[in-house]
């Protein structure tokens, strides 16, 4: 069991962290972030095919996209390439990868991923974009609400999301991992047009379209979507 206001990060292997919840390895988060960083090499070692879009694959960007965010972990700016290939920016550092397209459904995620997989325990950078089905608003807030006490989501109305935290190692202050994520909810089908705690200027986007509606494709499921116990409000966010 964790020790009260313990920071823990969870892994699986090519899934989505969502802290607070059944796991294969725990680790306290910023306490023993190299050996976090160990596992992580370990547990996606190979994870080097797919990084190409299918037909299936529910995508946010479009080539050309430029999406600049701020929460309370920092600004960042993400530009969409050709198929895959994002570029993520920040105070201080830029990093360009090619994104892994899932085959099964993640915590409701068919989108892109990348693990972080590298030899380095520092600069790693764990990527997520997709899109999120829903049947209501406070389905979808509750949803944000697992992890948000580190990821510090920000959102507008029309249900597009910015996640992103920050680990540092203990006692040098050196980056050891960025997290990022980028979602657009849908609620039935269509993007919504209000959801309590949206911010629309804390998330601009400027080139491209995110489509209006979507439906959520029959792929296998490899993780359910967790759902926490209220919905998430960044004016009111949990506390540690």
């Amino acid at each position: 069991m964790d020790r009260p206001g313990e920071t823990v990060l969870v892994i699986r292997k090519r899934g989505r962290r969502r802290a607070g919840h059944s796991t294969s390895i725990r680790y306290p988060a910023m306490r023993s972030a190299f050996g976090i960083l160990i596992a992580v090499a370990v547990l996606t070692g190979g994870c080097t095919s797919g990084r190409r879009l299918e037909p299936y694959t529910e995508v946010v960007m479009s080539p050309g996209m430029r999406i600049e965010g701020t929460n309370p972990n920092g600004t960042l700016i993400i530009t969409a390439g050709d198929g895959t290939l994002r570029s993520y920016s920040g105070d201080g550092w830029q990093k360009s990868i090619r994104l892994i397209a899932r085959r099964e459904r993640w915590y409701g995620s068919l989108g892109l991923y990348d693990p972080a997989a590298s030899s380095s325990p520092y600069g790693r950078l764990l990527a997520e974009e997709g899109r999120l089905h829903f049947s209501s608003v406070d389905e979808a807030l509750r949803w944000l609400y697992v992890g948000s006490l580190h990821t510090k989501p920000v959102f507008r109305n029309d249900g597009l999301v910015l996640c992103y935290s920050v680990a540092k190692v203990p006692d040098t202050g050196q980056v050891a991992a960025r997290d990022v994520a980028i979602w657009q909810i849908y609620i039935n089908g269509k993007r919504p047009t209000a959801m309590p705690g949206a911010d629309d200027r804390a998330i601009t986007v400027m080139g491209g379209s995110i489509p209006e509606a979507s439906e959520p494709y029959p792929a296998p499921v490899g993780y359910v979507k967790v759902l926490g116990r209220e919905p998430y409000d960044p004016r009111n966010p949990p506390k540690q």
